[in-house]
């Protein structure tokens, strides 16, 4: 009886140590599971791992003959120990807290075609390349007095900064519906990333607050920013991207599977993974949807009953308000630059103020550039809109 007893224990432990996996992945398991397994799964696994180990003690001193048949039993919830930490999300991707930014960004092993997120915000802007954040998910940075994070679920390829001033860092707590879970460091409340939505904690409810951004290639960083202001990185810092179990990612990627999100809940209407321009802005509650290959086909595309224009450039997708003065522009790509037809301005690809009448920069609408899966999963009333 004892030594069955000593089984089931290390078994318990063995599926806590395990559960930030198959829970994330399972859809019946509910997030608050994932939200109350992150607080008792090191508590209770330690504590099995320790008292059996007593209890072994217990029993050598009793019987003055260590009891063999707990060895396998202990190296069991041993396991589980292990597992309870390396099964840990926020260990797989460690987020990052106040980067340095390099010295000299012309010396950084950047490639021109290299994908950055560009935040400009209370006084600064910041340059973050895509592939260093995908490997952390979240990248905890300062801009002035302001706390920025830049959130990347590459399961959905979801890039999102958040301004979290009033409630600090961020970190990866767990994954669910294909799109992971955030957690701020001083209150562990979770929140889904591409909802920004507070699931469950002492914040809920609560909703994460998105600021406007751009994604540029470095090219285009270079010829739009003087002296570019670039998180400091290095050659293994663009290693290829991997999970856990290698080789799995690839496999993913190129498949029509979404892990934690089931193909019975899935909307088919796409490929999965068929690349999407949403409008995340606050402002304009439709949330239409592009395919962004047809947005990059065309160059431009304006949303006159939304005040709201489209600009690709190179593989890229930004959104600007095109109106001024109540006055709609009329705007066009013209090679590096956006040009108002009507009064000839002229602004960078970052909508920064060149020359002509209308004296100021372009004012940026907040996008989401990531899969049709996610983005229709989480903004259920998206109008989707073919060009």
């Amino acid at each position: 009886m004892l030594i069955l007893l000593f089984y089931c224990l290390s078994l318990i432990a063995l599926a806590i140590g395990t559960a930030s996996i198959f829970m994330a992945l399972i859809e019946a398991f509910p997030e608050k599971c994932l939200y109350y397994h992150f607080f008792i799964r090191r508590p209770i696994n330690w504590s099995i791992f320790l008292g059996l180990i007593i209890w072994s003690c217990i029993l050598f001193a009793q019987q003055n003959e260590f009891p063999i048949w707990s060895i396998p039993p202990l190296i069991l919830s041993g396991m589980a120990l292990i597992l309870t930490y390396k099964m840990d999300q926020n260990k797989a991707f460690p987020a990052l807290f106040f980067p340095k930014i390099a010295e000299d960004a012309e010396k950084l092993p950047l490639k021109d075609d290299m994908e950055m997120a560009v935040i400009e915000y209370n006084g600064l802007t910041k340059c973050y390349p895509l592939d260093y954040v995908m490997h952390h998910h979240i990248i905890n940075d300062k801009f002035n007095d302001k706390i920025v994070a830049l959130t990347y679920c590459a399961m959905c390829r979801s890039i999102i900064p958040f301004d979290v001033t009033e409630i600090g860092p961020l970190f990866v707590g767990s994954f669910k519906n294909a799109n992971m879970i955030v957690a701020d460091k001083r209150t562990k409340t979770f929140f889904q990333q591409a909802s920004f939505k507070s699931i469950i904690g002492k914040l809920h409810p609560y909703e994460l607050s998105m600021i406007p951004f751009q994604i540029l290639s470095w090219a285009e960083v270079k010829a739009t920013i003087e002296k570019p202001a670039v998180v400091a990185v290095s050659e293994k810092d663009f290693r290829d991207f991997e999970l856990p179990i290698a080789g799995l990612w690839k496999k993913i990627v190129a498949s029509e599977s979404t892990p934690g999100l089931s193909a019975k809940n899935r909307d088919k209407t796409f490929p999965a993974r068929t690349h999407v321009i949403g409008i995340t802005a606050a402002s304009i509650e439709q949330q239409p949807v592009y395919l962004k290959k047809e947005v990059l086909a065309k160059k431009i595309v304006e949303n006159n009953e939304l005040d709201f224009v489209l600009v690709a450039a190179g593989k890229t997708v930004n959104a600007f308000n095109n109106r001024w003065n109540n006055q709609r522009l009329a705007l066009s790509v013209e090679g590096k630059k956006i040009i108002d037809q009507k009064s000839n301005s002229c602004w960078n690809i970052r909508g920064k103020y060149i020359s002509g009448e209308i004296q100021q920069d372009l004012s940026p609408i907040s996008i989401s550039d990531e899969y049709w899966f996610s983005w229709i999963k989480f903004h259920p009333k998206s109008k989707i809109i073919r060009l």
